[in-house]
């Protein structure tokens, strides 16, 4: 039998002055649950094993049989996003021969 299962994770928001809930201060924090600073524009994942935030793209601390927390619905949107702009591209280009700038998008 698995040790993990996969649960609805919390998403919080606020200032990066603030401090972030954790079990330990007695809230319920699911695995993987998200905080983004609005001021900044950070996000940051909960991990039970180790009662901390992380913040994405930075390096989890060794946790022994455990795999980093990889988003990968970001991955998918990042994937769709550019699979757009390049049919955007290619029928900018088919409407016209001139060579398009920033100015003239």
């Amino acid at each position: 039998m698995s040790k993990t299962f996969e649960t609805v994770v919390k998403n919080f928001s606020g200032l990066s002055s603030e401090t972030k809930p954790t079990i330990a201060a007695g809230n319920d924090i699911p695995n993987g649950s998200r905080w983004r600073e609005v001021d900044t524009g950070k996000t940051y994942f909960y991990n039970t094993a180790s009662g901390k935030w992380h913040e994405v793209g930075q390096e989890l601390p060794a946790i022994a049989g455990a795999s980093p927390v990889v988003d990968v619905r970001v991955l998918g949107v990042l994937e769709q996003m550019l699979i757009t702009l390049n049919k955007i591209e290619y029928h900018l280009m088919l409407a016209s021969d001139a060579d398009l700038t920033n100015d003239g998008v």
